[in-house]
């Protein structure tokens, strides 16, 4: 097997935090293992280069971009309902997201790198088009989408596995064939949207794929999920590129929620992604950071995510398996499928 490179892009903008708040700097303590492991010698760490505000326009309107900036400079305040805050260094923050998951971006267009992962805080998803939300300020992944578009990539996927429904993501796409999204998340917890009927509107309706899966749902259903969806999905859609949203507060340590993906089950699912971007996109796949609130545990699962896209095996799952039953999602899979005619 060749030599992987992956890029990685660190942002782990310490000032934007808030006292008590899950989505934190310490979120990223356990981050400095990732240079000392032995997967140090297929990194590319790349030095983020800030987005420029004018380049959020690809994606948010020109009135919340500025409602952010003014909200900072009245800081510490919250954005929305009492989750998002800001604090007066997070305009700051969140262009230093945007733009360390753009530098990763342009490394995987140029060829000089095989994969990436853009290790980057606050998160992204959430956000729409007008509105910040669920800790997040302005959408990574949906500005990675135009950018790669600007780039001259035609058709681009997103894969969303955060434990929660990226609402900011399907609005900004859901009338845009160009851009299919697909999300798994657990159903019933917040945003409250992401049901399986939600599948876009005009010219973008089937370009919406939403997986709600019952709590409890870990690897034996994901598996099945990437089995039986999102793989016909890809082989029927053909995406240029893959990106991922790559949440990991579905795994069964974290606090957040009631998902039971294990840090061996990342691996397999990432490995999986990476063997479709072979097929399908000439390995191009960037794997950018939503949530994940047990520090140590997040490492682990990156850790495992990194592995898969060095294709090396995975040494160790510290935490083991899930500690419940796994639901049965025969019949959720089905209604799915017919939905999108896989």
């Amino acid at each position: 097997m060749t030599h992987q490179k992956i890029a990685v892009s660190l942002v782990p903008s310490p000032d934007h935090a808030f006292p008590g708040h899950p989505e934190s700097p310490g979120r990223f303590r356990f981050f400095d293992q990732l240079q000392s492991s032995s997967l140090s010698d297929s990194l590319v760490i790349i030095d983020p280069e800030p987005l420029t505000p004018d380049k959020l326009k690809s994606v948010h309107s020109e009135q919340y971009i500025q409602s952010v900036e003014e909200a900072v400079g009245r800081a510490p305040t919250y954005l929305d309902y009492g989750d998002t805050y800001a604090t007066p260094s997070s305009f700051e923050a969140a262009l230093n997201a945007a733009g360390g998951t753009l530098s990763v971006l342009d490394q995987i267009l140029d060829g000089t790198v095989d994969t990436g992962f853009a290790l980057v805080r606050p998160p992204g998803h959430h956000a729409t088009q007008s509105q910040a939300m669920g800790f997040c300020l302005f959408n990574n992944i949906a500005i990675a989408a135009r950018h790669a578009q600007i780039r001259g990539i035609d058709r681009v996927m997103i894969v969303d596995f955060d434990v929660h429904h990226g609402n900011g993501t399907q609005e900004i796409f859901e009338v845009d064939p160009s851009v299919l999204y697909f999300s798994t998340h657990q159903w019933g917890i917040y945003p409250g949207t992401g049901h399986q009927k939600e599948i876009g509107h005009g010219d973008g309706e089937g370009s919406i794929i939403n997986v709600p899966l019952p709590a409890r749902a870990g690897d034996q259903a994901f598996e099945r999920v990437w089995e039986e969806i999102l793989t016909a999905a890809v082989e029927r859609y053909l995406p240029n590129i893959i990106l991922v949203s790559a949440g990991f507060d579905a795994h069964w340590d974290d606090p957040l929620a009631g998902l039971q993906l294990t840090t061996s089950g990342y691996h397999r699912l990432s490995s999986r992604l990476l063997e479709l971007a072979r097929r399908f996109c000439e390995n191009r796949v960037l794997f950018v950071l939503e949530g994940g609130y047990a520090p140590e545990t997040l490492a682990d699962n990156i850790q495992a995510c990194l592995h898969a896209l060095a294709h090396r095996p995975l040494n160790e799952d510290r935490l083991g398996p899930a500690p419940f039953d796994e639901p049965s999602i025969k019949t959720l899979v089905e209604g799915i499928r017919e939905i999108h005619e896989l």
